[in-house]
């Protein structure tokens, strides 16, 4: 059974999903992420490049967005998108793919919008459903729905319809096509670039994704937020509950997941060490064996060791959101266990959401495999690796972790006094501006001191405590951060 927890009382917004007490997945929503998968924007061509087939538009974030032909409904296979698109004009985009080292976001001007039971395309202009229901289900449900669509619309079917009523579904193709009136009318009343909309990545878009699997809890840590999810997905509410203490998942604090999950060496508690190395071209996933302890024969024990690895070496894939090329070196083994691992590999990725493409065993022993970038990597959204070989903790995964201490100390401090690097309290003055400092009632007081690597706690406890520090060292500039 699966457990899916959320942190949402900081700036930064955390989902994690849990099965047999191990994290699988991650989910991060930062405010000053950028361009998130799924978002829409009326974007403004910035050129059109019919050797390539695509256009670059401009949404008004860093990067500009890269649109290929292939990604607009209204033309033809013959049509060149210059007969459509032209620099200066507007169109209504959406975020497939994240930006990505210098790359761009990748669009589409086939808008989704995802619902419980269905996913409505406004341009669609066909019916499809999912894989997982079963054909009578499905040809009852696009016999149905394509009654309903006017032209142009299109919808796929989820696996939630199979339980649905009719009124349901009609009820949320109707609530699907009256935010897509308003998103146009929207557009046609604002200049490109504009942001129109964007579903909430915690909890809603990590909920959708997963919803239909068979939950055993589903916590929060935020009575405001439970109770939008509770009428969000009334099917799952009988699940959902608060918890005792808000910074605690799974007996751990958040942070400490979060720190665990970038971590290049995995010790398993069987004696199985996995070493995770990224890079820009691809990752590289290292079993090791030397702590595991067993009884049968070395062809047996090796094999054993491979067979576990599956599954934590998905883990690892999952939970730190790794895409693209990726390379297992399991340890030596015959050709016919290969290929019994190669059939384990692929079957155990079926529960992975994302699209991922086992190659299968290169000359060298090494397993290939492939998997679909949607999301910012975690190893790349907490770290900056530019500053050292070895990954090193931004000041921006720094300073939300600052926030979430600080919400902890809330609790039963009345004052405190912190001395912080420069650039941290730089992101913080600049950046830290959410609903999350707003629950922080505290008083925080700082002096910055480039010494220090990020930040540290000099003084807690009542307001005169930390007046009298400040009175016992004039020589020191102290400032208010709260």
């Amino acid at each position: 059974m699966k457990k899916l927890h959320f942190y949402t009382g900081s700036s930064e917004k955390i989902g994690m999903l849990f099965e047999e007490k191990q994290c699988i997945d991650i989910f991060i929503d930062r405010q000053s992420t950028n361009a998130r998968l799924g978002s829409i924007y009326k974007g403004k061509v910035r050129n059109v490049d019919e050797s390539i087939d695509a256009a670059f538009i401009d949404i008004g974030e860093k990067k500009v967005g890269f649109l290929p032909k292939s990604e607009v409904p209204f033309l033809g296979v013959n049509e060149k998108l210059s007969s459509y698109l032209t620099d200066g004009a507007s169109i209504i985009v959406q975020v497939i793919k994240e930006a990505y080292q210098e790359k761009g976001p990748r669009l589409t001007a086939n808008i989704t919008l995802t619902g419980q039971r269905i996913i409505y395309l406004p341009y669609g202009n066909y019916v499809a459903s999912s894989k997982k229901i079963s054909q009578t289900v499905s040809e009852k449900w696009k016999n149905y729905l394509k009654e309903q669509l006017s032209m142009n619309e299109g919808v796929i079917l989820r696996t939630d319809i199979a339980n649905a009523e009719t009124e349901q579904v009609l009820t949320e193709l109707n609530n699907s096509r009256h935010l897509w009136r308003k998103l146009d009318s929207d557009a046609s009343q604002n200049k490109a670039p504009y942001f129109l909309f964007q579903y909430p990545m915690i909890p809603d878009q990590m909920i959708n994704r997963y919803q239909n699997e068979s939950f055993q809890d589903i916590t929060f840590d935020e009575r405001q937020t439970l109770q939008k999810a509770k009428t969000a997905f009334p099917n799952l509410a009988d699940r959902m509950r608060i918890r005792k203490e808000a910074n605690q998942i799974a007996g751990q604090d958040v942070s400490s997941w979060l720190t665990e999950a970038i971590q290049p060496v995995v010790h398993k508690q069987d004696g199985i060490t996995l070493t995770v190395e990224q890079t820009e071209a691809l990752t590289v996933i290292d079993i090791d064996s030397s702590k595991f302890t067993s009884r049968h024969n070395k062809q047996d024990t090796l094999y054993r060791i491979n067979h576990r690895s599956v599954k934590y070496c998905i883990e690892e894939i999952r939970k730190r959101n790794i895409s693209g090329i990726i390379l297992i070196d399991f340890l030596k083994m015959a050709k016919k266990e290969e290929a019994i691992i190669l059939q384990q590999m692929k079957q155990a990725l079926r529960e992975d959401p994302v699209r991922t493409e086992v190659l299968g065993f290169t000359k060298l022993g090494l397993l290939e495999m492939t998997r679909k970038r949607e999301r910012t990597g975690l190893l790349e959204l907490m770290t900056n690796r530019e500053l050292n070989k070895k990954p090193v903790l931004s000041m921006e995964t720094i300073g939300y972790r600052l926030e979430r201490e600080l919400l902890e100390w809330n609790r039963n401090t009345e004052c405190l006094l912190l001395i912080i690097h420069p650039d941290l309290y730089a992101f913080w003055k600049e950046e830290l501006t959410g609903e999350g400092l707003s629950n922080i009632q505290l008083e925080v007081y700082f002096y910055t001191d480039e010494n220090i690597p990020d930040y540290q706690v000099i003084r807690s406890g009542s307001k005169e405590l930390i007046n009298l520090y400040i009175a016992d060292n004039p020589e020191i500039v102290i400032d208010k951060l709260l």
